[in-house]
């Protein structure tokens, strides 16, 4: 009897355990593009632009951009079909209709963890979610210059409430923090449109006009001069030393390169992963200029 008993206990857990890792990975699928092209940088952001502290801050950002990705995938899953069938709904592992309550839940989630945080991290939390909607259900995305400023504020966002969390003071952010969020908005409001080269033909089918499809030629050319002179503001404010300044100059030059010379799709693929390979290291810039100039100067 008891052996019987111990063998459905042992059941149980096991079948409990693998529902578990299938619903974990498939919240993981609905958020794996974006890991590399905001989850990591912006956590190298929050690492420099506030004190260090321990805290859970790669939860926070993940929390929302699952938020941000529900919304994406539940407006047009037929997009991701044709483009990224790997993802839950194309392929299977969770409906549409299911996933469309998670997508209305996830804001008031995103919103009730941040409070537990701070006021502040709760108006960004409350920003971000007022955001989306205007993003995805009305069409933010559909013009370039709405896109590239939504994007913006969106980074803005989650630099805020993760740079907050990252604080010993969650209330308020101190001059470096306010001024690296700046910063960072106006470099994305300038470069973002580097993820939608590899993405024409599918925004093309869906009736969208980004910056590549409006000016094919003019975008490439711009974006190799908007990463060098971005480059050479940041080595000059935050005081990055010459080796560093050089090396840094030299990145923006083979990513701008790259898109004005090599436009099949799998290069601009390639193309974009070394622009966030950029991006990052232009957000962990305030962090070196904290933990060597500042304190340096106490």
């Amino acid at each position: 009897m008891s052996s019987s008993v111990f063998t459905r206990l042992g059941s149980s857990s096991s079948s409990l355990a693998s529902r578990l890792a299938y619903h974990t990975f498939t919240l993981f699928l609905f958020s794996k593009s974006d890991i590399k092209t905001t989850l990591i940088p912006v956590s190298f952001f929050s690492l420099g632009a506030a004190p260090l502290s321990p805290t859970n801050r790669v939860f926070w950002i993940w929390l929302h951009l699952l938020h941000f990705n529900l919304a994406n995938q539940v407006r047009d899953p037929e997009e991701d079909m044709r483009n990224k069938p790997w993802r839950p709904l194309p392929s299977g592992r969770i409906s549409l209709s299911t996933a469309r309550v998670f997508r209305y839940l996830m804001p008031l989630v995103c919103m009730v963890v941040s409070l537990c945080y701070s006021r502040t991290i709760f108006y960004a939390s409350a920003f971000f979610a007022a955001l989306v909607p205007m993003y995805h259900e009305l069409h933010g995305d559909a013009h370039w210059l709405s896109k590239n400023l939504m994007n913006a504020v969106g980074y803005a966002c989650f630099a805020i409430g993760s740079t907050l969390i990252a604080s010993n003071d969650r209330s308020k952010l101190d001059f470096t923090g306010a001024l690296s969020i700046f910063i960072i908005s106006a470099i994305l409001a300038t470069t973002i449109q580097a993820q939608d080269f590899q993405d024409v033909d599918g925004d093309k089918s869906v009736g969208r006009s980004t910056l590549p499809i409006a000016f094919p030629n003019l975008s490439r050319y711009t974006l190799l001069i908007t990463l060098l002179l971005w480059s050479a503001y940041l080595t000059c404010i935050w005081e990055i030393g010459g080796i560093g300044s050089i090396g840094f100059t030299c990145l923006a030059m083979v990513v701008g390169l790259r898109y004005y010379l090599l436009r099949t799709t799998k290069d601009d693929e390639v193309s974009y992963f070394m622009y966030n390979i950029w991006l990052a290291v232009a957000f962990s810039m305030p962090g070196y200029w904290r933990f060597y100039k500042e304190s340096a100067a106490l």
